[in-house]
């Protein structure tokens, strides 16, 4: 066979394997335990909204271990076991906690990664810090160092005490009314209840024992019979909204489009360059069109279950950044039909995707409601679609100008190939330079209409205008002269790590200011990491491409006629020396 063959073989396995529904599902299936299926979609209240018992689930059992799917069960059945025997709860080793240096200071294991609700409430150490920080809390003081990894501990501590003595599973209605304060399980089992919830407590102490003895049949019926009982005590949502959300949680559709991206980059990898638009080509522009699908799919259930755009936290951002750099592709490669412009899209949004997928500790995929300064919708949409709509096409001319240094440096294509790629590269730079200057514009505007001034000087104002001033220096450079394309696409390289020092840095490394609601966090090691090698990877370009030998046809950048803002704006040729600087 050949090589190209071998690809396709190569590539068709790949989907089969990441396709298959086991990919998309936990190891244990619901039909072990048929009370789950029951309870799945019942209502419960917390974090401020309605939810599915499967979303409370999987955001208690990811809190908690550090993992969507603690031992490979479904987090339904994690969730009720712990509630069903709390004593058993307290025993099992579930409780996630990594940072060796507090785990010295409390006395732990340093090689054990989850622990036991009885050690821990035990620990004297640990105890005194709890006192400690509860002080500070109330003293409005702000933690640092340690002591906010200790309140971390201190968090997944508190939520799987009240999952197992049932008051955080609020499944009991109000009469009142669906946004008025739910009772919880515990409530409904240690109160003098009323003669109309005493079926309701009735079917819960049966579901309870039947659970704690491992009787699937009894479970079942008991979970049907709370069910039922518990919707004649008061209003509950439509199961078509709970169901909504179940079926987002189970479909995974942003999983489903990173791995359709990058099935589609690996098949435009493969495609030869030449005249036309090849097999190849289409298969890939095929996949990552219903990638995209998938993408969009998964932000019309998103929006639908929360009420109001995606852009709320730092993993709704990176999937709209994502969704933003191959919409941006789209719409430029019907141009040229090359690929370029799909595939850097493809790649960047694979890696978007792929660690809003992996660390949902860093990047929390729960959906909340808004906090008051973003409740005004218009502005939430106009100002921060706008902002991440610049870091996509920031992130598209970055995917871009990895492949200029890449085969800058290398000397694989021809001159008329690399000018092509030195246009996109500026293309996608010019269009995230509108949508950040709106946007930064626009943010001011809101911030006037919230905070009662235009500026302020905040930390996320400061870099947002210091990302935007280093992309405007490029294209003022290119449009002066004083960078030609090679430089272009170097800049673009390192102007992102000011993207990513507003987006990610002011958040999770500095967590300073008034933009409080997207604070995160974790992965700050890994970001400045890949900072490093970007860095190292522009110097190692530059180095080969300066010393590599000159080609034959002229290098030339070519210069816009009129405003250099203008992203579809007719280009014409400029004689320039021998080599790019």
């Amino acid at each position: 066979m050949t090589f190209r063959q071998n690809s396709k073989t190569f590539l068709m396995g790949f989907l089969l394997v990441l396709l298959a529904p086991s990919s998309w599902v936990g190891a244990q299936t619901t039909a072990e335990l048929p009370a789950v299926e029951s309870l799945r979609g019942l209502p419960v209240q917390s974090g401020g909204r309605l939810k599915p018992l499967d979303t409370l689930a999987r955001e208690s059992v990811r809190l908690v271990t550090g993992k969507a799917s603690f031992q490979g069960r479904d987090p339904v059945v994690t969730l009720l076991s712990w509630w069903a025997d709390p004593d058993l709860t307290r025993t099992v080793q579930c409780v996630e906690f990594r940072d060796l240096e507090v785990k010295r200071a409390l006395g732990l294991e340093v090689d054990r990664r989850w622990f036991t609700l009885v050690e821990l409430q035990s620990n004297k150490v640990l105890i005194e810090k709890r006192e400690l920080i509860h002080q500070r809390l109330r003293n409005d003081e702000e933690l640092r160092g340690s002591d906010v990894k200790i309140q971390e501990l201190l968090s997944k501590i508190q939520t799987l005490a009240a999952v197992a003595d049932g008051s955080v599973l609020r499944g009991v209605p109000n009469p009142q009314g669906l946004d008025q304060p739910w009772a919880s399980f515990a409530d409904l089992e240690r109160a003098d209840v009323v003669e109309q919830a005493a079926g309701a407590k009735r079917a819960l102490g049966s579901l309870r024992a039947a659970l704690r003895e491992a009787k699937v049949q009894e479970a079942a019926t008991a979970a049907g019979v709370l069910r039922s009982q518990l919707e004649t005590l008061g209003p509950v949502p439509t199961k078509v909204s709970m169901q909504r959300e179940v079926g987002y949680n189970a479909s995974h559709p942003f999983r489903k489009a990173w791995v359709l991206y990058l099935a589609g980059f690996l098949a435009l990898v493969f495609v030869k360059p030449g005249a036309g638009a090849p097999k190849g080509y289409w298969v890939g522009a095929g996949l990552i069109a219903v990638g995209f699908g998938f993408h969009v799919y998964g932000f019309l259930l998103r929006c639908l279950i929360a009420g109001r755009p995606p852009v709320t936290n730092m993993y709704e951002s990176v999937i709209w950044v994502a969704f933003g750099a191959v919409l941006f592709a789209f719409l430029l490669e019907f141009r040229t039909l090359k690929g370029e412009y799909l595939k850097a899209a493809a790649a960047g949004a694979t890696v978007c995707l792929i660690l809003a997928d992996l660390l949902p500790t860093v990047l929390d995929p729960s959906i909340h409601p808004l906090t008051p300064v973003l409740r005004s919708n218009f502005w939430l949409t106009i100002h921060v679609l706008c902002i991440t709509l610049g870091y996509a096409a920031f992130l598209l001319s970055l995917g871009l100008g990895h492949m200029v240094l890449w085969k800058s440096a290398l000397r694989k294509d021809s001159t008329e190939q690399l000018n092509s790629l030195h246009e996109a590269v500026y293309r996608a730079i010019q269009i995230g330079v509108l949508f950040l200057a709106a946007g930064t514009i626009l943010g001011g505007v809101w911030a006037n209409y919230s905070w009662g001034r235009f500026w302020g000087w905040d930390p996320k104002e400061v870099w947002a205008l210091i990302a935007l001033l280093g992309y405007l220096a490029i294209l003022h450079g290119r449009y002066a002269g004083w960078l030609r394309n090679f430089g272009v696409s170097a800049w673009s390289v390192l102007a992102f790590q000011g993207v990513l020092m507003a987006w990610y840095g002011v958040n999770y490394v500095l967590g300073a200011g008034l933009h409080s609601y997207g604070f995160g966090s974790g992965g700050g090691r890994y970001v400045a990491v890949f900072s490093f090698f970007e860095v190292a990877f522009v110097l190692w370009a530059w180095w080969r491409h300066r010393n590599a030998p000159v080609l034959t046809d002229s290098e030339a950048p070519k210069g816009p006629v009129g405003c250099p803002f203008s992203a579809f704006s007719k280009l014409e040729s400029k004689p320039q020396g021998e080599n790019n600087k």
